[in-house]
């Protein structure tokens, strides 16, 4: 199964905070709460990790996708080139 790790780095998104915000949630997920009459609510949007399995976010700003989502990924990653900086490298073996 071929695997690429994306490396990507927010720094200068801390300008733009609600981009990178965004950028977030897309990738990872968010829980949102709402009131109703009978108490409080909540529920988890998932995220593309959560919807894309076999991908595994390996440490901070690292993640391996398998090749099946990989035009998946590069489009969010494209979507948000303008406050990521990225690289992609193809995992040839693992040691």
């Amino acid at each position: 199964m071929t695997l690429y790790l994306y490396l990507y780095d927010c720094q200068h998104a801390r300008r733009t905070n609600a981009r990178r915000v965004a950028f977030t949630k897309e990738l990872y997920g968010y829980i949102y709460t709402w009131k109703t009459k009978s108490g409080i609510k909540q529920k988890r949007k998932p995220g593309l990790l959560d919807e894309c399995p076999g991908t595994e976010a390996v440490a901070d700003s690292a993640i391996l996708v398998p090749m099946e989502h990989k035009v998946v990924f590069d489009a969010l990653f494209e979507t948000y080139e303008d406050i990521l900086k990225l690289k992609i490298f193809e995992v040839v073996t693992e040691i």
